[in-house]
């Protein structure tokens, strides 16, 4: 009850009304009106969503002192970005809303299009080119009523360029601590800049380096080495602009990743991961009448590689082992949807399916050993939304319902190891179904100061991986469930924007969440573990965000872009029921810090543009106990960004920019979740050229 008054005086607060000259004004920001797709599944400004969007542009991208695309989205209100090893980590974790450092309870699209696999719920953010986002979605809170699956915390739609000019090019290169170097390259082309056209792009991104020392001092051996990273992604998109309101288009990417982990025996490269990614995309977008659809066409195929060695006696060979791991997984889908706008009412309606395949296998090549799983997963989802405006577009409605299915099949695990081989098994069929219901409102009080009110349910079906893989995992091993039932999630949520001056825009959330038959891992023998369904989880959490422009209306020609930002997460994340263990009612969910702030300034002027910010992330717990052995501390990062267009060289000056980043500038050796006995790289500098054409 506490916990609620204070979410109703937060409220209050962000709604209080005020006599300022920017309300007198009826100025609201222009930035509301851009429009977004993910929210709805149609387009339509985002100050018309009843609930929480946040949106980076592609120019906002450019000016962040950033690598890769989750490290931006770490600068969101309400996001945590788990990226232990900076540029050289083979994998990071993006969670919204407080649910842990589960990535498959936060749904990641890219053009619409899933990209959480079906086995394990990860995204391989590495990827991703930022020369190839136009822009990026963040909608929070459960999304499940037009998503389905995954879609629990939020989802985060990367959308990506398309030509506009009949022939344009760009090229970039950085140069970074660690020798670490990274070309980009983009060429493009349309036969004609009207809306009827063809037209095709390619970009291409290199990233190479050597790495770092990972290992701490005092556990170093002869084997220890860099940890470095090996990355090229090739990625292509054509298109036809039937007219200005249809078209068709496809893309393909490729992708080749090899990231080493600090420890070299006998193996080529070492204890490393490779990645080798297929994924092709067909999609038409198509308005006529009043209706407008979409229809998303996609297939991806990733295969995993890990080699894995360890030596416990160096004098004695036979004490020496290594387990090569193959992992086949491949992702198929359909997703539509059909809209029509009558009177005050835009109503849509859709279905997706999606199949996705694990196929795995571990070799032990110093034993004639090796232990297979496999498995399958099949969903589709129906929804319905309709969204209504009254009193000229100031109270706005927002309901929506899914029903999706999804069937576990041929699973199946299979083993000589003597120890595992009771877990033998083909594993019977497994189906579950969920209604997945949303409501929300919200009301202009005045142009510039509106509120929301909302509800949603979600649900995520268990993974494979989890379901039917036995094996190895970090701390001990892991045995299969594949009794795992899917964890479900409602949400109540309150919201206002406000802008009191023409130079000051506020937001703020308030949200408390339900979440039933968790998914977590549970030790039924020592060093062994098991994915279950745990019982009750609560959430209490708040949001607040601020931008300020001090000099906008003052004759100061240089100050006149000048931002200060701000934006503070509060996340309680606490198990409040989980039946055979009562110690553990009351504990706060690993991975998920209490307090975060971002806190900065952007400064664009015509002699040197720059960028400052500093990102506190709060004390967190390693384990489901919170014991004091296993506390992560709060850290903070102080990073910047200096950039110049060199138009002052005339000619072909104006076409290049040079830009000086650095990230954790005052080289603060934190410990990640992920890693505990890892450094992190420390201070990164990064040195930019780029031109275009």
């Amino acid at each position: 009850m506490k916990r609620f008054m204070v979410m109703v005086l937060f409220a209050g607060v962000c709604l209080a009304p005020s006599l300022s000259a920017g309300q007198q004004s009826g100025e609201a920001d222009t930035r509301m009106n851009d429009m977004v797709v993910t929210a709805t599944r149609t387009e339509q400004p985002m100050k018309d969503v009843p609930g929480r969007v946040a949106v980076i542009t592609r120019r906002e991208l450019k000016e962040m002192p950033v690598q890769t695309v989750d490290e931006a989205l770490s600068y969101i209100s309400g996001a945590h970005v788990e990226r232990p090893s900076g540029v050289f980590s083979f994998k990071s974790v993006v969670s919204l809303r407080g649910l842990g450092n589960e990535q498959g309870r936060t749904l990641v699209l890219i053009d619409g299009v899933p990209q959480n696999s079906s086995d394990m719920g990860d995204v391989n953010w590495n990827r991703i080119n930022l020369e190839d986002i136009k822009r990026i979605e963040i909608l929070k809170g459960p999304a499940a009523s037009i998503y389905g699956n995954n879609a629990m915390g939020g989802v985060i739609n990367i959308i990506t360029e398309k030509p506009t000019k009949v022939a344009s090019a760009s090229a970039s290169t950085t140069y970074g601590t660690y020798n670490d170097w990274q070309v980009r390259g983009v060429a493009a082309l349309r036969t004609s800049e009207e809306p009827r056209a063809l037209y095709l792009r390619a970009s291409a991104r290199y990233h190479n380096s050597p790495g770092y020392m990972a290992t701490p001092s005092d556990e170093q051996t002869p084997f220890s080495v860099d940890s470095f990273i090996r990355e090229k992604t090739l990625n292509i998109k054509a298109g036809w602009d039937i007219n200005e309101n249809n078209n068709l288009e496809f893309q393909y990417t490729k992708d080749n990743q090899k990231a080493g982990e600090g420890t070299e025996y006998f193996a080529y490269d070492g204890k490393h991961r490779g990645y080798d990614t297929d994924a092709w995309q067909g999609k038409f977008t198509g308005s006529w009448g009043g209706w407008s659809t979409v229809i998303n066409a996609y297939f991806q195929d990733v295969h995993y590689d890990r080699t894995n060695e360890s030596w416990s006696d160096y004098t004695d060979l036979d004490s020496y082992s290594r387990t090569d791991s193959k992992v086949d997984r491949k992702n198929y889908g359909l997703l539509t949807n059909l809209s029509k706008v009558v009177g005050f009412n835009t109503f849509t309606v859709g279905f997706d399916y999606s199949l996705g395949i694990m196929d795995g296998t571990d070799y032990y090549r110093t034993d004639p050993l090796f232990a297979t799983d496999y498995g399958k997963i099949r969903s589709y989802g129906l929804f319905a939304q309709d969204q209504l405006k009254f009193l000229d577009d100031k109270l706005i409605f927002l309901a929506g319902l899914r029903y999706d299915n999804a069937t576990t099949f041929d699973g199946h695990y299979d083993t000589n190891i003597a120890k595992l081989s009771k877990y033998t098994e083909y594993y019977p069929d497994h189906t579950w179904d969920d209604w997945s219901p949303r409501a929300s409102v919200k009301y202009f009080f005045l142009d510039n100061l509106s509120a929301y009110l909302s509800y949603g349910h979600a649900f995520r079906a268990p993974l494979l991986d989890d379901m039917y893989r036995t094996g190895k995992m970090k701390g001990g091993s892991k045995i299969s469930n594949p009794s795992l039932g899917p964890e479900k999630l409602d949400t109540y949520e309150v919201g206002s924007d406000w802008q009191p001056l023409e130079n000051v825009r506020l937001s703020g959330s308030g949200y408390f969440s339900v979440g039933r038959d968790f998914q977590s891992y549970v030790t039924v023998l020592p060093g062994i573990f098991q994915k279950q369904n745990i019982g009750e989880v609560q959430i209490w959490g708040m949001e607040l965000n601020g931008e300020w422009d001090p000099f906008k209306f003052q004759n100061i020609d240089v100050l006149k872009r000048f931002t200060l930002f701000a934006n503070y997460t509060f996340n309680d994340s606490r198990v409040a029921d989980f039946p055979g263990r009562p110690d553990l009612v009351g504990k706060l969910l690993p991975y998920v810090p209490q307090n975060s702030f971002n806190t900065g300034f952007n400064w664009l002027n015509k002699y040197v543009n720059a960028k400052f910010a500093v990102q506190y992330v709060g004390l967190m717990y390693g384990d489901d106990l919170n014991s004091d052995a296993n506390i992560i501390p709060p850290h903070a990062l102080v990073n910047a960004k200096l950039w110049r267009n060199l138009d002052f060289l005339g000619g072909y000056g104006k076409n290049f920019t040079v830009a000086l980043s650095g990230e954790n500038l005052l080289n603060h050796q934190y410990v990640d979740a992920h890693n505990p006995n890892t450094l992190n790289p420390g201070r990164m500098l990064f040195m930019e050229l780029s031109c275009k054409f």
